[in-house]
């Protein structure tokens, strides 16, 4: 099955403000080393194809120079993609909680929080101090809905300058989203610090939303059940906040200009924007179309690398998407106009290839020349999509279009694009 979700709408992204951007340093993640027979291989598959054969249309055939460090306009966008990695998925908290949804994207700013957490939410006083963070969506299977057992999970984390702010910052969003519904903030016994929301929605739905402030963290959990599945609210909330506490305890943050002084961290310190050096064997959008919306994504989401967590929350298969890139040793995966995985090795790219076989949708044959890749069509909402997968070597390219011809060149022009990519990167 196909596992990216090309078509997501997400909300709309504000740049963030200078004053933020002028408090961050840096920090990485690690990658994976890959096989010492992983170059020969490719070279084996690459001289069965003939390259210059390839109808590449306008796609570029060359990797793009190294991103290098984060600049001013690109810290806090790469800072909310790595987080993700730190995220919860839905799943984990609720195995039937598969259906990703809106808002899932990274927080550049304040002005996001409208679309998350209600009005008047961006302008608690606390939000001075606000970083960048991350939102993950999703709910039950349309099916639930018709047994009646259809349930909901919302789970952001935000970023705040100091602990102080994050602990203001908990309390100030959580009296404002209970004056916007006319609720009270409450507790809950054993976690004093979380600020709670009751709430009883429509059509005979019920929903608990907490704040949970955590060192330099807001951990906002939104959970909604049917009215006979509410017995579900309080033990479900309280395993996404434990299980989010200490994944978020695991991100590498970069530091602000004030911890990094603390621990008297010297010279460069912003983040590398493709440290894996995989995001450059994609295709490209350009800015324009990053800026107009044409990506599927919000721009921040986009020109983005993220392990399996990280895939998996905008994933149309978020648990298959998460084990099987586990599976391939598949820790950074870069997303642009086309998707890049690098597995730990050619077998495990194999095999991720295989699993990204649709079962639901039609085979249409491979590009000419290159018949090893896999391509089909689906049909959704009189909408039809293209799908291609091409692989060589470690590396397995997933790309989208609504026109045949274009998915094939989009599919050879990756194909042409991995002959020169680094098999042997750590």
């Amino acid at each position: 099955m196909t596992r990216w979700q090309p078509a997501l709408r997400t909300m709309g992204i504000a740049a963030t403000t200078a004053a933020t951007l002028a408090t961050l340093t840096a920090c990485s993640t690690d990658g994976q080393p890959a096989t010492d027979d992983a170059a020969a291989s490719s070279s084996a598959a690459a001289a069965s194809v003939d390259v210059a054969a390839l109808d590449t249309g306008p796609y570029p055939t060359d990797p793009r120079p190294e991103f290098g460090r984060a600049t001013d306009d690109q810290i806090v966008q790469v800072e909310g993609q790595r987080m993700a990695q730190f995220i919860v998925v839905p799943f984990e908290v609720d195995r039937d909680i598969t259906d990703m949804k809106n808002p899932t994207s990274a927080i550049a700013s304040r002005n996001n929080l409208t679309m998350i957490l209600g009005e008047g939410t961006p302008e608690v006083p606390a939000n001075d101090d606000l970083l960048y963070g991350f939102s993950t969506t999703a709910s039950t299977p349309a099916a639930n809905i018709r047994q009646g057992t259809s349930r909901g999970l919302n789970t952001v984390v935000l970023r705040y300058m100091t602990p102080e702010a994050a602990t203001a910052a908990a309390q100030q969003l959580a009296e404002q989203v209970a004056t916007n519904g006319d609720n009270t903030v409450t507790t809950l016994p054993g976690l004093p610090g979380t600020h709670v929301i009751h709430d009883t929605g429509t059509d005979d739905t019920h929903q608990l939303m907490t704040f949970t402030p955590h060192n330099s963290y807001v951990i906002y959990e939104w959970y909604e059940t049917t009215t006979k599945q509410q017995d579900k609210l309080e033990p479900t909330v309280r395993k996404a906040i434990s299980l989010q506490t200490a994944l978020i305890d695991q991100f590498p943050a970069t530091p602000t200009k004030d911890e990094a002084a603390a621990r008297g961290i010297t010279g460069p310190t912003r983040p590398i924007v493709d440290q894996d050096h995989v995001l450059i064997y994609t295709l490209p959008y350009t800015d324009e179309e990053m800026d107009n919306g044409k990506t599927g994504l919000t721009p921040q989401s986009m020109r983005a690398v993220y392990g399996p967590r990280g895939m998996a929350h905008f994933s149309g298969d978020p648990v298959g998407t998460f084990n099987d890139l586990n599976a391939a040793g598949s820790t950074a995966n870069a997303v642009e106009r086309s998707v890049v995985y690098r597995a730990a090795s050619d077998e495990q790219a194999t095999t991720l290839m295989d699993s990204y076989r649709r079962t639901d949708s039609a085979d249409i044959g491979a590009p000419p020349g290159l018949s090893d890749a896999k391509c089909s069509t689906t049909n959704d909402s009189n909408n039809t999509t293209y799908t291609c997968h091409v692989k060589l070597g470690r590396y397995v390219g997933e790309i989208h279009s609504d026109n045949k011809q274009d998915a094939y060149q989009q599919a050879a022009a990756q194909y042409v694009l991995f002959t020169k990519a680094e098999q042997n990167e750590s």
